[in-house]
């Protein structure tokens, strides 16, 4: 779910705007007590060949977004989202999981 006024909660401590882009983010973010082993193995996978968690979006804005971070020169990879990915309260959410996706990026190699 969303708070109210509509925008996703960021984690605390991290900038996770296209201005970022490039900037010494945390790449693998504190997802609390929801995060499952695998999903924090996923993203520790993915810091470990340059990848930065930056957000979690779903259509139209996540195809904005990977333009505006491919204009920027990033190299974007999305990825879907696991139950783990999601507060415990949202964890059934078939919706979210199906539209939903992880946006990484890293400046390319």
């Amino acid at each position: 779910m969303l708070p109210a006024g509509g925008s996703p909660a960021r984690p605390s401590g991290r900038e996770d705007s296209p201005s970022a882009a490039g900037t010494d983010a945390d790449p693998i973010p504190d997802l609390g007590p929801a995060a499952s082993r695998r999903v924090r193995a996923r993203d520790e996978a993915l810091a470990g060949e340059g990848w930065t968690r930056r957000f979690i979006g779903s259509p139209p804005r996540l195809e904005e977004m990977i333009a505006l971070y491919r204009s920027l020169g990033q190299e974007v990879r999305t990825e879907p989202l696991e139950e783990g990915d999601l507060e415990h309260e949202c964890a059934g959410c078939g919706l979210a999981l199906s539209l939903f996706r992880i946006v990484y990026t890293r400046i390319p190699r």
